[in-house]
């Protein structure tokens, strides 16, 4: 071959290869300016484009994709630059936490995948809003792992946690980077053993082989042992087909042995039931719950568990409202445990979690206005000395908004109604003072905390939503003893000594400990029970009509 040939196919060569360059940098050109158009489209109907889909982290791909000069994340030349399979896998995944992967463009991107001309120039357009769909439904399932499906605060009202930061643009580097996909999206979801234990217990009640569907019960006396006939017939099959009771072992179908009252008894301990193995009206009702509706609730709860923050902390007390229980753990194991009282259905104590920063030994109550008003204002125009007789002292608001204290003898109780109602209740440390003698506070916008009460007794009851939101705690002196540990002036003879000197005296703690109040309407115990709660306060109804 001469010079001048040799030359020539050089040359040849390099116009190949600059030729073939140009086309594909001409075809990733053309694909990202139709990204740039979809996004721009997408953007202008706020998210939903297009029909029946919805982009909900428009903003954050706009922004991405800018950087990127709207270069392809899943295309590359004639081919898929990383395979969406593990993604797809993941969105169908997403089932078994409770999600729904219609929720993730899956329709859209399988159809598109099944396409055999996907590839070619006539489908540029849908390349380009596949690559879209794919990123937001990547997006969506972490953020929905991480936060949940539903923003809680829509639904709840007195709501008040932090949703973890999502790091969309992060997570959308590791998408460039090829992370695993899978691996990236399972970081997000909760790894707590509640979630996970909630998650396998969906999966047995959604398999009919496991958890059957079972029987409604008809409505007619209290079943208790030695009855017989088609409801007893009814409750056996009921209890059996959610594994409760042993149909071999007996003595007949349609009549209540004591096989079936231990049925019975369990079936109410796991349920927050009075556990006397007598099915009356409360025990038939949560009976005949549908197991699609359990499923339900199984499914919200997990979805509570996606609201709190992954890391709780090493030491932490969490209540759940639902169950009228105290849990304090430290190092993941559980340190103490008792009953609480929590607010009336009227007066429903909030969800939120705040951090305790000291005690009050002795305290006062300054009675809240509404409380003021609407329980004590018709018991003091009664007889205004109810007042004394319970070691209330009342003030009156003067001109400069200062407190004066006052004789309640100079009031005339007749005239005074709500609207003109310009007084302080405070009720004075003492053995019938409302919040006992200790009170845990951390401050915050709902004026809640944890204290003693004079009323002990209503511990002894099952269901316990008496209060006025704040939450009465079993044992007082055992939760003060903990949290004082480590200061050695405070042991618990002198904390109890302290109670008995009506004087208010706040202690600061040395370590303050996070507080969560939550909201659990299902979970699994320690022994590995599910348990189900009444819905006291009626959420578990409002979460569903969003969620589903």
């Amino acid at each position: 071959m001469s010079i001048l040939q040799k030359r020539l196919f050089i040359f040849l060569i390099i116009f190949l290869l600059v030729f073939t360059f140009s086309l594909s940098s001409g075809a990733q050109s053309e694909l990202a300016m139709s990204i740039r158009n979809h996004l721009l489209v997408i953007e202008e109907y706020g998210g939903a484009f297009p029909e029946d889909e919805n982009v909900k982290f428009y903003h954050q791909l706009n922004e991405f994709y800018d950087q990127r000069h709207h270069r392809s994340i899943w295309f590359e030349e004639g081919n898929f630059k990383r395979d969406p399979e593990s993604l797809i896998k993941e969105i169908k995944n997403s089932y078994n936490e409770g999600l729904n992967p219609a929720d993730y463009h899956l329709q859209f991107i399988e159809e598109c995948i099944k396409d055999g001309d996907l590839f070619s120039d006539q489908c540029l357009d849908k390349r380009a809003l596949l690559d879209i769909l794919l990123t937001d439904a990547y997006l969506s399932l972490a953020s929905d792992y991480l936060n949940g499906k539903i923003d809680a605060e829509i639904i709840i009202e007195d709501y008040n946690y932090r949703a973890d930061n999502l790091e969309a643009q992060n997570l959308l580097q590791d998408l460039l980077e090829k992370k695993d996909i899978a691996q990236t999206l399972v970081e997000h979801l909760p790894q707590t053993d509640n979630y996970q234990k909630l998650k396998q217990k969906l999966a047995d009640y959604r398999d009919s082989e496991k958890i059957k569907a079972w029987p409604q019960i008809d409505s007619g006396e209290i079943l208790d042992e030695e009855a017989e006939g088609q409801r007893v017939a009814q409750l056996v099959n009921n209890l059996a087909a959610r594994d409760y009771l042993n149909l071999e072992k007996i003595e007949a179908d349609n009549y209540f042995d004591q096989n079936v009252k231990r049925a019975v008894v369990r079936y109410q301990l796991d349920n927050g039931l009075k556990a006397d193995g007598v099915v009356g009206n409360k025990t038939l009702k949560s009976l005949n719950i549908l197991r699609d509706q359990r499923i339900k609730q199984l499914i919200i709860n997990m979805e509570r568990w996606r609201w709190l923050p992954e890391n709780l902390g090493s030491r932490y007390i969490y209540v759940n409202i639902a169950d009228y229980n105290l849990k304090l753990y430290e190092d993941k194991q559980l340190i103490m445990e008792m009953k609480t009282i929590v607010g009336q259905e009227q007066r429903s104590t909030p969800v939120f979690s705040d951090t305790i920063k000291y005690l009050v030994i002795n305290p006062y109550w300054y009675v809240p206005k509404s409380i003021a008003v609407k329980d004590k204002l018709p018991l003091i125009k009664k007889d205004y000395t109810y007042l004394k007789e319970n070691n209330y002292s009342l003030f009156k608001y003067t001109v400069n908004n200062k407190l004066e204290e006052i004789n309640p003898a100079a009031v005339n109780w007749s005239n005074i109604n709500k609207n003109n109602f310009n007084y302080l209740l405070r009720q004075n440390p003492g053995d019938e003072n409302a919040l006992g003698r200790v009170k845990f506070m951390f401050p915050n916008r709902f004026s809640i905390y944890l204290h003693d009460t004079p009323g002990r007794y209503l511990f002894s009851e099952t269901e316990r939503s008496f209060s006025s939101g704040c939450i009465r705690i079993e044992k007082p002196i055992d939760l003060a003893e903990y949290l004082l540990s480590d200061q050695e002036e405070w042991n618990r003879e002198k904390i109890e000594a302290e109670m008995t000197k009506d004087k208010e005296k706040t202690v600061y703690l040395k370590n303050p400990i996070k507080i969560y109040l939550q909201y659990n309407t299902a979970w699994i115990d320690v022994l590995g029970n599910l348990n189900f709660r009444e819905d006291i306060y009626n959420r578990d109804q409002k979460i569903i009509k969003e969620y589903f």
